[in-house]
């Protein structure tokens, strides 16, 4: 005997509209998608390029493709893979409809979802499928440097996802909020099945190790969740994500039915008729970032070593309090900061559950890019390994008339906050420099500016200076507390502008972001306080040799014989 729902399913690929308007994010064949009985398809990519130079072997188009693999760091739980299948809902005409979006205008017909009679997908961006070139895509989704054409994008009117997503690593409270629409005028549960490519590979058919736990790219199987009337907003239940960062596809697939056993590579290829009943299946490229990391940051400024030949620095840095520097002061000029005392130092701590994580660098904080966990400040003027702060190891050296060992030395890879020396520094005229910043968190935030550089060569920077005619007093707390603004991810930041002392020479500069303003002791104590343990919240410091040249010297000159390396 035949099944049922075959009767009625050739009746529904009769009636799907084959031209769909290319370009538009929209419903484009509505008006009132609780009236019609369409089918919908997915639009992963299938034997196209999922991510640069990989293929995409999701089941998304009617034909078979080719299989992916199965990486299995844990058991596998799927079965072994074949060719790729497709997902295809079928509408029944007897039943109510729901869908993923919530497209249409206020007052008018409810809206969000395209009949097809295969998937819309490609990796150019061109305006018809590669599953089928009779049919047209629907809107055109940048990402990973590449164009897909697609069904669904992510923020339009017909889709389920508003937002472009990005997941953490092994993050076991992992979700996703996405939105439906339900024609029922009651409650109506339904099955949600998540599948993500977390290693990157073109398909969802692996289980990764994540520390002693198995991460499945079935992030979430056949789970029951319950569409409200109308409109629905919902945050899935949690999953866990994936250990590498890179690219992902992600499907979200919403049914009558549980998904079937080899759902992750067949679709629903293998089911009865071929289909799941009811809902949709929608797919789109998301993103895995490094968890942000926990660390403890010091500067690395000379402190009880040399800052320059024959002169002692005495700027904050290390643990252990030493000798304060001199508070040169001129009268025309109102002090930044309080008269000096014994050198403190600047630390900053910051961990994955603070609100704000920010650091200078453009490294993602993987390993030691961006920026590292240290316990003390990394130090040395004779370029030896240990730094003289507590003996620890230092990262690089850098050379300006003295071997310092240091944490950051310019152009550091993304370490450095600095792509190389700063050469338009010049007496008594104004100045800015461009910085890289990293805000590891998913929203914007404002990061607190501090530059201090030791504008006459005594090794503090507790001092200020008056410049002749109408220029003014030049600081050696250049920018102070100055809140700049960080978007997600990596930056090139240009300073206020500063006027620069009226002396040519050497001098250390220091950059310090953090979450909160410094206080007026900042020059000479850093982040030590009165109890001696004080901290910055997020951010970092990173202190750089420069060279203030006379004003007569052109911006684009080179550094004189010695200055740099």
């Amino acid at each position: 005997m035949r099944h049922p729902r075959l009767e009625w399913i050739p009746l529904l690929l009769a009636m799907v509209l084959l031209t769909p308007t290319p370009g538009a994010a929209t419903d484009v064949d509505g008006p009132d998608d609780c009236q019609r009985t369409p089918i919908d398809f997915g639009d992963a990519p299938e034997d196209v390029l999922a991510y640069p130079g990989v293929m995409g072997h999701f089941p998304t188009c009617r034909t078979d493709g080719a299989p992916g693999t199965m990486t299995t760091s844990c058991p596998p739980g799927n079965g072994i893979v074949g060719p790729t299948g497709f997902v295809a809902h079928a509408h029944n005409a007897a039943t109510l409809q729901y869908w993923l979006g919530c497209g249409g205008q206020a007052g008018g017909p409810p809206m969000g979802i395209d009949g097809e009679s295969d998937a819309k997908v490609n990796d150019t961006g061109a305006p018809l499928s590669a599953c089928n070139p009779a049919i047209a895509i629907d809107c055109v989704e940048a990402a990973f440097g590449m164009s897909f054409g697609q069904d669904d994008c992510t923020g339009g009117t017909d889709a389920g996802i508003a937002a472009p997503v990005t997941f953490t690593t092994c993050n076991t409270t992992s979700n996703i909020t996405f939105r439906t629409y339900s024609c029922w005028p009651n409650g109506k549960q339904v099955m949600l099945n998540v599948l993500i490519d977390w290693n990157h590979d073109g398909d969802w058919n692996d289980e990764v190790a994540c520390g002693a736990g198995c991460v499945r790219e079935w992030a979430l199987q056949n789970v029951p969740i319950m569409l409200l009337p109308g409109c629905n907003n919902i945050l899935s239940p949690s999953f866990a994500s994936g250990p590498t960062a890179g690219p992902a596809w992600m499907r979200v697939t919403i049914s009558d039915d549980p998904a079937p056993a080899n759902f992750t590579w067949r679709g629903s290829a293998d089911g009865v008729g071929g289909v799941l009943i009811n809902g949709e299946t929608e797919d789109y490229p998301v993103r895995v970032v490094l968890a942000c990391p926990t660390y403890e940051d010091w500067g690395d400024a000379p402190e009880q070593a040399e800052a320059y030949p024959g002169i002692m620095g005495h700027f904050p840095t290390c643990n252990f309090p030493s000798a304060p520097g001199t508070f040169d002061v001129s009268p025309n000029c109102l002090p930044r900061s309080t008269p000096p005392g014994p050198t403190g130092f600047v630390r900053h701590f910051s961990a994955p559950t603070d609100n704000v994580q920010f650091w200078l660098g453009c490294g993602d904080g993987s390993t030691t890019l961006g920026v590292d966990s240290e316990h003390d400040g990394k130090m040395n003027d004779n370029g030896t390994p240990v730094s003289q702060c507590n003996g620890g190891a230092i990262d690089c050296l850098e050379p300006f008339g003295i071997n310092w060992g240091q944490d950051e030395c310019y152009g550091d890879g993304v370490d450095a906050g600095l792509d190389g020396p700063v050469l338009k520094f010049k007496t008594c005229t104004m100045s800015t420099f461009d910085f890289h910043a990293y805000n590891c968190k998913t929203l914007p935030v404002d990061a607190y500016l501090n530059v201090l550089i030791d504008m006459n060569q005594d090794g503090d920077w507790n001092d200020n200076f008056l410049c002749p005619g109408t220029q003014g007093c030049a600081y050696e707390w250049a920018i102070k507390n100055v809140a700049i603004p960080l978007m997600p991810g990596c930056q090139t930041i240009t300073t206020p502008s500063f006027l620069m002392g009226p002396q040519a020479n050497r001098g250390w500069m220091r950059i310090t972001l953090s979450a909160t303003p410094v206080s007026d002791n900042f020059p000479w104590d850093g982040s030590a306080g009165p109890g001696g343990d004080g901290f910055l919240l997020a951010g970092e410091t990173e202190d750089y040799p420069v060279a203030i040249r006379p004003d007569f010297v052109g911006v684009g000159d080179p550094p004189q014989a010695g200055e740099w390396r």
